[in-house]
């Protein structure tokens, strides 16, 4: 008789490690739970293997066949910053690649002032570049240079680093310069891992594969020394040891040990192929939503026909890697999540905060004092006394004490308060559940809920009635559900390739070959490196396709057999139906493949499962009732329902609530209303015992829980909206960039949930005619609707909501469209002097009547622009995104009544106008003046002055720009929408004080504006607006000026708050049209919270385009992409560096040019000095490829030619400095010079003196601050000199030509100008004060 044969799962979480044990030939199964060992996580898996293996007949000598791992020590390595010293190779001119983050600040409007940017896991002190280029087709620009290479890595082999990622530009298309790199690093640190890109993730975007390759080489020292300690333990113990993967699948140790980027998410994996394998596997229910709730953060998750969804990245921390996962998304709200009333918006918050294990909530009796959502479950009595089996004792007391400060917070009852802390929780919650499945395509009533973990149970009944997913299920042992997916699930790798090719180009070997090779190579590590013959493989095959011009990847699986015996037209059809239920469309559009993918799998072996025994009645005995508990519900008391000991109950037990299901490691609560059905499996099943309507139980009258559910609901709606629109838009500046702001409105027009203001309201004053359901409305004329958008190329969709006949609400989407027609490429021309020079003009049209097109007047829009397939793509989506937000409307209308729709509407826009009234009371009631400019108009005209002076009275605040500059003749007016700057006063009030609030109108009558007619901001019609980017720009800094006066928490530098334009256009050698539009970004304002990033930008949520995208789809190279050394301004905290882009042209064409700040200097504050200047020089290689002429090129030009050859070198503007720069650490500027963010002659300008090794030469500090404060003994500025500037304009005008290349510009008043305006008063005043003091 043989002996049986059995398998381990073990899953380690933060604060226990679960392990499953499970005998192969009859499925019995054996838990336990032990304290995690974060400092070495091995020692638990030890201590709780030990421990399980009690359970069964001569344990301790029994040989386990197998333990599958699920850990979370890749993890905590990201999470805690404790991962290797990582050296990052990079190629020449991408040093800053980790620096710049794609440029992109989290969060809106705002955010950048609180934002905390986090540091590169690889520090630019041990970046080096190596030399030589790949094309994008892989061919070599310039030659590796082995020698060079090693010259300039030795250095940082003195740093003694832990592990080396290489990542060079284009690797995805050739591995062979990486290779060279490694054999240098190799033979220089011969015992040092080395991760290489091209093998790590052979795909297209630079940044993305460096990252994820980065965070391989951060993690590997430590995940190797945990894996090579486990092994040493389990020495004879287990015969293999295997780790659960992100994906869901196993890998060997030698595989985890190379590419542990790979199981970074391993943790939530498991739980999801737990529920995979006893529920999916042994029921009939295939089709599920999992709920994974722990102490700190809930995880969701889809499982379509017993198969999980798996997404193409993964998300830790700040961090987004290219590592496949199961698509587990993650919200913070945990049972350990705080509940707290913010004292501006009164509004109740739960999370993302936590109370972490310690000191945990306040029922665990461990010190902790915040309220939290385990508190709020102890008051309402949804937990036994005692957890964990008995042994943990909960402090009642002390949750209802935490909990009552909530409620007086909030002026309510502790009941109420702690039902207001579940409801919030559960809708954070609600939000991600919908994420996966609504989002995604999917029906949630077409699935089952299945909740686990610690407190995945307590609220499963809740979440389930949100969704309307039944049955609700919660599997056995929910809270070490992970590890039994550990131990159920099977060995797996996949191989890919980038292959950028238009499907109806391509022969089918084209496609059938790569496959052939991808799999040849995951047949030979399966077999090689994971004990998988090749008979016992099973292999799937995927590409990922978009529409042309898209830059989403879609994946989707493809038969081999069909594609061998169809044409390429399957391939199309896959693609499309994806694409369609993902988005709701299809496009007329070429479809591009872009990654070819083979994933292996071990076949499948069943493991018999243990069943449970069968009732003999319906009706559990009573002996199972261990305790009673008194349970609120909805305001109701329902006195001494059972709580039944979960573990008795036999297949065939129906048990009816309100009651509670307890066990070892969790507790579920049954709602009253409700059934729960005990299956074969054990699967406890929660049903409705009738059929309710749509609403959920919400009370018929308002309270404050219900308005912050509504408000999370606009928040994940409008969320929604931007995340189809940068997914599926053809243009650059939408979905890389993502120039596109949305807004939902109530049926007045006031905006509930948005960014830029309302557009409705002004929409409304001009349309006199019908509005019916499915009317479509589309305009570009800022002049139909008071500048609510502000150029052509903003096309603004607007449509409204019905139920039934009555209008509920109003969606609006507007996104920068790449062309529209008009005098140059882009329709931005800088010399515009009309707007009949901007492309075409669309005044606020009804496109579609009750959901008819009209066709023929879109084709005839189409037919005014250069690439009418982008439009037509661009706007299919605009109005998908504002079909999807009306749905939202429609379902929030319905679940929760008229009544309470539109008295949280009401409510939410009250409590608005209350925070922001709270903020203005704060603010000084004197007068506050500030002015900034634009350095010129691109004719030779400037500075323009924009000006503003802040008054709060009665309440109110009133911004004037009397003292702005008339209306230019050329196109840098920008037609300043009232609302929209009203919204950016309320965002900048607000994000400081409740960065969480939902922005919407309800503030408005608080905020005047008064704009004098004909100036700058209020231009009238014909005038040219095509080049306003840069006074919507200025509009940032003059509102960080007028309220930094009188708050310090506003009071920041200026910086990069324009977003300047590069255009480049033409037709290829082979006669197809190419047309590039990039918008740039530099250097942050330094804040009081700190330095300003570097080479980023404020604008909400841009980002840069990844150059290798650029140079795929453009006749162009970036050959230098990095930021530049002291251009940020000094201060105690330094401004961000301005970027550095060099662009080198392959074709012949033309080039547009808007840019700023050229002359004037973005301001310091408070002592800090100003950041550097733009430049932008054109190389004329095509002249002379030696000794190239060299042209400065002017802020604002068309029609720029260029050749075949030419290098534009473009220096964009840094931030000021903010605070005094002899008060700033020496050791920060002495660790910036190594990191080349500041040079060592720059570092002088703070006062520090450095030694040879660039070390801090302490004396010679102290010696060069004295000097500097003695030579300028007024360094502390006083309040009237708050501003440094870098000099008067006439100061800046003297060395103009000197310092920039270029003449200094005139100014307004001494040039002609000619227009309406010239005819109202105020010019007339404005004209006769220049000619009275023509200096100022």
């Amino acid at each position: 008789m043989t002996s049986p044969s059995y398998r381990l799962g073990v899953d380690v979480g933060g604060t226990f490690t679960d392990l499953l044990l499970v005998r192969e030939d009859t499925g019995e199964t054996w838990r336990a739970k032990v304290p995690s060992t974060p400092r070495d996580q091995s020692l638990a898996v030890i201590q709780g293997k030990d421990q399980i293996m009690t359970n069964i007949p001569n344990g301790a000598d029994v040989t386990l066949n197998v333990v599958n791992h699920g850990t979370t020590v890749a993890t905590n390595a990201i999470l805690e910053q404790k991962g290797a010293k990582v050296a990052l190779v990079v190629t020449e001119g991408y040093r800053d690649i980790l620096q710049t983050r794609r440029s992109q600040v989290p969060g809106g409007l705002a955010s950048w002032i609180i934002w905390p940017k986090p540091e590169p896991l690889a520090p630019l002190e041990l970046t080096v570049e190596a030399p030589g280029r790949l094309a994008t087709d892989g061919t070599e620009v310039r030659k590796f240079d082995e020698e060079v290479f090693a010259e300039n890595f030795r250095p940082v082999v003195e740093q003694k680093p832990d592990a080396v990622t290489i990542s060079l530009i284009n690797s995805f298309a050739n591995p062979v310069h990486e290779q060279m790199a490694r054999r240098v690093v190799l033979k220089l640190l011969p015992d040092t891992p080395v991760s290489i890109s091209s093998e790590v993730l052979p795909e297209l975007m630079e940044y993305e594969r460096t990252i994820t390759t980065v965070v391989n080489s951060y993690v590997e020292p430590r995940v190797s020394l945990y894996l090579e300690n486990l092994l040493t333990s389990l020495e004879e113990k287990a015969k293999h040891l295997r780790i659960l993967r992100s994906d869901g699948g196993l890998s060997s140790v030698s595989l985890a040990s190379r590419f542990p980027v790979s199981w970074v998410l391993s943790g939530p994996a498991g739980g999801v192929a737990g529920v995979v394998s006893v529920v999916a596997n042994q029921t009939k229910f295939k089709n599920l939503i999992t709920i994974d709730m722990g102490g700190t953060s809930t995880d969701v998750a889809l499982i379509d026909n017993g198969v999980p969804r798996i997404r193409r990245d993964t998300k830790i921390g700040d961090l987004v890697v290219k590592a496949p996962s199961v698509d587990v998304r993650t919200v913070g709200a945990g049972g350990g999540s705080i509940a707290r009333v913010p004292e501006v918006t009164k509004a109740l918050r739960v999370g993302p905060e936590s109370a972490g294990a310690e000191p945990g909530p306040a029922c665990y009796g461990k010190g902790g004092s915040a309220a939290t959502v385990t508190d709020a479950n102890a008051v309402l009595g949804y937990l036994p006394k005692s957890l964990l089996g008995g042994s943990f004792a909960l402090d009642l007391r002390a949750a209802k004490d935490a909990v009552q400060r909530v409620a007086d917070d909030l002026g309510i009852g502790l009941y109420e308060a702690a039902e207001g802390i579940l409801k919030v929780s559960n809708e954070a919650m609600y939000g991600a559940l919908r994420l996966v499945s609504v989002e995604q395509g999917y029906d949630p009533r077409d699935f089952s809920l299945v909740a686990f973990g610690g407190a995945g149970p307590l609220h499963a009944n809740s979440l389930g009635k949100l969704l309307r997913a039944f049955p609700v299920i919660v599997p056995p042992s929910p809270g070490v559900l992970c590890a039994l997916g550990d131990a159920t699930t099977l060995l797996r790798r996949e191989f890919g390739q980038t292959f950028v090719l238009v499907l109806s180009q391509v022969e089918k070997c084209e496609i059938l070959i790569p496959f052939d090779g991808l799999l040849k190579q995951v047949k030979k590590v399966m077999r090689e490196e994971q004990g998988v013959p090749e008979n016992k493989q099973v292999h799937m095959f995927q590409a990922d396709f978009r529409y042309s011009g898209q830059a989403i990847n879609i994946p989707v699986n493809v038969d081999l057999g069909l594609l061998v015996s169809k044409d390429l037209s399957y391939l199309r059809d896959l693609f499309e139906v994806e694409h369609e239920k993902l988005f709701t469309y299809r496009l007329p559009a070429e479809v591009e493949i872009v990654n070819l993918r083979v994933v292996a799998e071990e076949m499948k072996e069943e493991l018999p499962v243990k069943m449970l025994n069968e009732a003999d009645s319906s009706e559990p005995p009573n002996c199972l009732i261990t305790a009673t508990s008194d349970l609120i519900f909805e305001g109701k008391l329902f006195e001494g329902c059972a709580i039944w000991d979960r573990s008795g109950f036999e297949h065939g037990h129906v048990i009816y609530g309100p009651c509670i299901l307890t066990e070892m490691d969790s507790n579920t609560v049954i709602l009253p209303g409700y059934k729960a059905e005990i299956d074969a499996v054990g699967n406890i099943l929660i049903w409705e015992l009738e059929q309710k309507s749509r609403s959920t139980g919400v009370n018929e009258q308002l309270d404050m829980a219900t308005v912050d559910i509504f408000e999370s609901a606009l928040a994940n709606a409008r969320a929604e909206m931007d995340a189809l629109m940068t997914r599926t838009t053809m243009s650059p500046a939408i979905r890389e960039q993502q120039d596109e702001f949305n807004v939902i409105a109530e049926p007045s027009g006031k905006m509930i949930v948005g960014q830029f203001g309302s557009f409705i309201g002004d929409f409304l004053d001009t349309w006199k005619e019908s509005i019916e359901p499915g009317d479509i409305f589309l305009t570009n004329d800022p002049y139909s609707v008071a500048g609510a958008i502000s150029h052509h190329n903003d096309w603004l969709i607007l449509m409204p909501t019905f139920m039934q006949d009555k209008l509920i609400a109003w969606t609006a989407n507007f996104g920068h469209m790449t062309d529209v027609g008009g005098s140059v490429p882009g329709s931005l021309p800088c010399a515009a002097s009309s707007v009949f020079e901007e492309g075409i003009q669309i005044p606020v049209t009804k496109v579609a009547s009750r959901g008819i097109w009209n066709d023929d007047l879109m084709e005839v829009i189409y037919r005014n622009v250069r690439l009418p397939d982008w439009n037509r793509s661009d706007v299919r989506a605009l109005v998908a995104a504002c079909e999807i937000a009306g749905k939202r409307m429609l379902e929030l209308y319905t679940r929760f009544g008229e009544t309470i729709y539109f008295a949280a509407i009401d409510e939410l826009l009250s409590r608005n106008r209350k925070a922001v009234s709270s903020i203005i009371s704060q603010i000084s009631r004197e007068p506050t003046y500030f002015e900034d400019w634009i350095d010129d108009d691109g004719q030779g005209v400037g500075p323009w002055k924009v000006a503003c002076t802040m008054t709060r009275v009665d309440g109110r605040l009133k911004f004037d720009f009397t003292g702005t500059d008339p209306q230019s003749p050329s196109s840098i007016n920008f037609y300043l929408s009232i609302n929209m700057f009203k919204m950016f006063v309320g965002i900048y009030l607000l994000v400081v004080y409740d960065s969480s609030v939902v922005a919407n109108d309800g503030f408005h009558d608080l905020v005047d504006v008064y704009i004098p007619e004909g100036t700058l901001l209020k231009p009238i019609r014909p005038a040219a607006l095509s080049c306003r980017t840069h006074f919507l720009g200025r509009l940032m800094d003059v509102l960080s000026g007028l309220l930094g006066q009188r708050a310090p928490e506003f009071m920041t530098a200026a910086g990069f708050s324009d977003s300047p334009h590069f255009m480049y256009s033409g037709y290829r050698q082979d006669g197809s049209w190419f047309q590039l539009y990039w918008i740039g970004f530099g250097g942050i304002p330094a804040r009081p919270i700190g330095d300003g990033p570097d080479g980023h930008c404020l604008w909400p949520a841009m980002k840069a385009i990844p150059n290798e995208f650029l140079e795929v789809y453009y006749p162009l190279r970036i050959e230098v992409f990095n930021t530049v050394a002291d251009s940020g301004g000094p201060g105690l905290y330094r401004g961000g560096n301005a970027q550095r882009i060099y662009w080198r042209f392959l074709e012949e064409g033309v080039i547009s040019l808007h840019d700023d700040r050229w002359l004037s200097k973005p301001w310091g504050v408070l002592g800090g000095e100003p950041g550097a200047r733009s430049t932008k020089i054109l190389v004329r290689y095509s002249q002379d490829a030696e000794n190239p002429p060299r042209e400065s090129v002017g802020s604002k030009q068309d029609h720029i030619r260029v050749s075949d050859g030419d290098v534009l070198e473009w220096v964009t503007w840094g931030g000021g400095g903010w605070g005094d720069a002899l008060k700033r650490d020496p050791e920060v500027v002495a660790l910036e010079v190594r990191r080349k963010l500041v040079t060592a002659e720059g570092a002088r300008r703070y006062g520090v003196s450095l030694h040879h090794d660039l070390s801090v030469d302490e004396e010679g500090t102290r010696s060069l601050r004295r000097e500097m404060r003695g030579a300028n003994p007024g360094r502390d500025r006083s309040k009237d000199e708050i501003f440094n500037r870098g000099g008067s304009w006439d100061e800046l005008k003297a060395k103009c030509m000197e310092e920039t290349g270029l003449p200094a510009p005139k100014a307004p008043w001494e040039v002609v100008l000619r227009g309406p305006m010239t005819q109202l008063p105020y010019f007339k005043r404005w004209k006769e004060n220049h000619m009275q003091r023509p200096h100022e």
